[in-house]
């Protein structure tokens, strides 16, 4: 009766948290600092953080009154914490081999996937393919980092991701610059199945239970991302940094070899913040919480270890970087205090008609749930313990996933944020099930690959024989393709005209989101600011106009975008001052040319 009490007491304070939560989501409306950037959070008089608060808030009220209830109706609380960060559980020995068979098989299938693929040739963005062609021409060129690109995502995402494969096939292409993006999601692909194979292997579940496992989440992620790179998937290969530090939280577990899978963790925090400034920020609190839990879990001396490595790996890319390390810093320092203002777009109330509402409610909930199934974890014996820590820190991924969406909360980035909070709880209940079916599976193999052959037929995996047999060519004709392929009549309309009048120009300078437009003339940014959009806030346009001293010549206008404000009003120092210091000698569709005067 007292129990029944307790938990009828729970559940009214749990959905009230909810409600609270719900109500005083407009509440929090923190004091806004114009910080001189027009953007949507300025424009609106809103503070960019409020977005973050009102999110953690939301999370952190019904987990707090779940803790709460836990300390009341659990005896030795802290005790059983402990001892469940404290047991390393080790797996008894089991035959895997046909667990072994079906990660081979999947394995196959990706391989067989890879290359049936029809090679992307849709028409370019000019916007955001040429944020990534114009940097990475420029250091394929130049050689310069940071200090030749102000790069707001990353330097391996904008610049040295294309340049490593037109450096190997010593090509220069868009066609190139796709193929690589195709075998980083192909390298995604297999880690994280490789990941959801040793998470199988922990779950304590009998072998036939453990395949049933395997194959249901690795078909659950397939179907999350595909080589389709005009669309947005639920996930993305952005996400290598986080996926391998998920591999390697397990392995750590496992106690097997620590020192490499710490040298490897340790590795990965400077290396994430390269790779992507927001997947390095939460690979870097991962790598926190993995440092916690090495201590809490008596295990100080590889804590220690780690540490000590991080600090290493970080002293020597400042070696290795020289005055490129500076750039780095200063450059990431800027992204962190102005982009949400440059960018950033409000995000839509949860359970609201606003824009985007629904995505955001769904994905906020399910990265709710799974935090309160974490917190349930820590004191549920009858579950493998190694699957249970490895679940909670999947939540916190999910949890930390999801700022990329409250930076800019638009539909797509939303979406980007769904595909860990899906997987995470995809991964506990499908075990949850197993674990309750006790009545005993009899298969066979063959049967088993029938059933998979089928599923995989209705998730429409692609598998062409005739694309396997032929893909040399078709690879070498499409790295070898015409780059105006890739172009709008447009766009070839224009390259055509004003290519043959800059032949006398060392650089060009874009006052335009066709940031393309460098790579396409094959002509360097006149200064870092190529992707002009980025440089909204003043002290980074006072620079764009310092640096536009050695500027001859500026194309202006281009393509027009209604999700953000015209470059004259956004960018209105700058534009202020190639009205005074450059004429207007011609144009052409929508775009101008300006020369000093």
């Amino acid at each position: 009766m007292k129990i029944q009490r307790q938990r009828l007491i729970f559940s009214i304070f749990f959905f009230a948290s909810i409600i609270i939560s719900y109500l005083i989501w407009d509440s929090i409306n923190l004091e806004f600092k114009n910080p001189d950037i027009i953007g949507q959070y300025s424009l609106n008089n809103y503070n960019a953080a409020n977005d973050i608060l009102r999110y953690f808030i939301f999370l952190i009220l019904p987990c707090s009154v779940l803790i709460i209830y836990k300390y009341y109706s659990q005896k030795f609380f802290f005790t059983k914490i402990n001892s469940f960060l404290i047991n390393n559980e080790k797996t008894p020995p089991q035959d895997n081999k046909t667990l072994l068979f079906f990660f081979l098989l999947f394995l196959i299938l990706i391989f067989f996937e890879f290359f049936s693929i029809n090679l992307p040739t849709h028409k370019v963005d000019s916007y955001h393919d040429g944020q990534r062609l114009t940097s990475a021409y420029k250091f394929f060129t130049e050689g310069t980092l940071w200090s030749g690109s102000y790069i707001t995502v990353g330097i391996f995402y904008e610049t040295l991701s294309s340049s490593i494969f037109w450096n190997l096939f010593d090509h220069v292409s868009i066609g190139l610059a796709r193929f690589a993006d195709i075998v980083y999601i192909f390298i995604f692909k297999i880690l994280f199945i490789f990941f959801i194979f040793l998470l199988a292997e922990a779950t304590k579940l009998e072998i036939k239970k453990k395949i049933i496992f395997f194959v249901f989440n690795s078909i659950i992620f397939i179907t999350l991302i595909d080589y389709d790179l005009s669309n947005v998937d639920n996930i993305g290969y952005r996400e290598l940094p986080i996926v391998s530090i998920l591999i390697l939280f397990t392995l750590l577990l496992n106690k097997t070899k620590n020192r490499i899978n710490i040298f490897f963790i340790s590795i990965l925090s400077p290396i994430s913040m390269f790779w992507g400034i927001d997947r390095g920020i939460v690979c870097n609190i991962l790598i926190l919480i993995i440092f916690g839990y090495l201590f809490l879990s008596k295990r100080k001396n590889e804590g220690l270890l780690l540490l000590l490595l991080i600090s290493i790996f970080w002293f020597l890319s400042y070696l290795y970087l020289g005055n490129e390390f500076e750039y780095f810093l200063s450059n990431t320092f800027l992204v962190f205090k102005e982009m949400s203002y440059v960018h950033g777009l409000i995000h839509p109330k949860i359970f609201s008609d606003d824009l985007y509402s629904g995505r955001a409610t769904k994905t906020i909930l399910i990265i709710l749930a799974n935090l309160l199934i974490s917190i349930n974890l820590l004191f549920k014996k009858k579950y493998s313990i190694n699957f249970s820590k490895i679940i909670i820190f999947l939540s916190l991924i999910s949890a930390g996933s999801y700022l990329y969406a409250l930076g800019r909360s638009d539909g797509p980035h939303i979406k980007n944020s769904f595909g860990f909070p899906l997987i995470t709880i995809s991964l506990f209940f499908s075990y949850f099930i197993l674990r309750k079916f006790t009545k005993k599976i009899t298969y066979d193999k063959s049967k088993i690959i029938s059933g998979l052959l089928v599923i995989l037929f209705i998730f429409n995996i692609e598998l062409n024989l005739k694309n396997i047999l032929s893909y040399n060519k078709r690879l070498n004709d499409f790295i070898y393709l015409s780059d105006t392929s890739f172009l709008s009549n447009e766009e070839k309309n224009f390259i055509s005209f004003i290519k043959p009048k800059l032949v006398n120009y060392s650089c060009i300078q874009i006052f335009s989101n066709d940031a393309i437009l460098n790579y396409l003339l094959r002509k360097k940014s006149c200064t870092k600011y190529y992707f002009v959009w980025s440089a909204a806030s003043k002290s980074n346009q006072n620079q764009f106009i310092k640096e536009l001293s050695g500027t001859d010549i500026i194309i202006e206008g281009g393509r027009k975008d209604s999700w953000d404000y015209p470059l004259k009003i956004k960018i209105h120092y700058v534009f202020k001052h190639i009205v005074k210091n450059y004429e207007l000698i011609e144009s052409f569709d929508n775009w101008n040319i300006f020369v000093k005067k």
